[in-house]
């Protein structure tokens, strides 16, 4: 009983660090961490520059965006990545696609869809994201 407590113990925290092995599973995990307003997955994601270019054109450092997540200014109801490319340059991928979302951003409600160019870069093993541009579409 003691080994299959500790093996499912050892499974699920292996689960919850798992790194992204690419740059689309990297951004996937981003969007995935708004959604889910998780701020700790979020960190975990992010380059300790990361920067993001929101759809209203603010700069966003990765501090100020996990913070925004606990806090509550940022609550994402619906979101869904479509349309998705990947290139990678050694070190570096970029992924550009749609991201349909709704929610709110300082209690003012959005229902858009974005264009999104992420980029992620590998450090130690593991893709992280370095930075998001995210433009409303027509």
């Amino acid at each position: 009983m003691t080994w299959l407590l500790a093996w499912v113990t050892v499974t699920t925290f292996a689960q919850q660090i798992n790194p992204s092995t690419n740059p689309a599973e990297c951004t996937e995990a981003f969007f995935r961490a708004l959604l889910d307003e998780n701020a700790r997955d979020m960190r975990a994601l992010l380059t300790i520059d990361f920067a993001i270019v929101s759809f209203d054109g603010s700069l966003v450092d990765g501090q100020s965006l996990a913070e925004a997540m606990n806090g509550g200014y940022i609550k994402i109801e619906t979101g869904m990545i479509s349309a998705t490319s990947t290139r990678t340059y050694g070190d570096t991928g970029i992924v550009t696609g749609t991201w349909r979302a709704r929610g709110t951003v300082q209690g003012i409600r959005f229902d858009n869809t974005l264009a999104f160019t992420s980029v992620c870069v590998r450090q130690g093993g593991a893709w992280k994201v370095a930075s998001v541009q995210m433009t409303p579409t027509m």
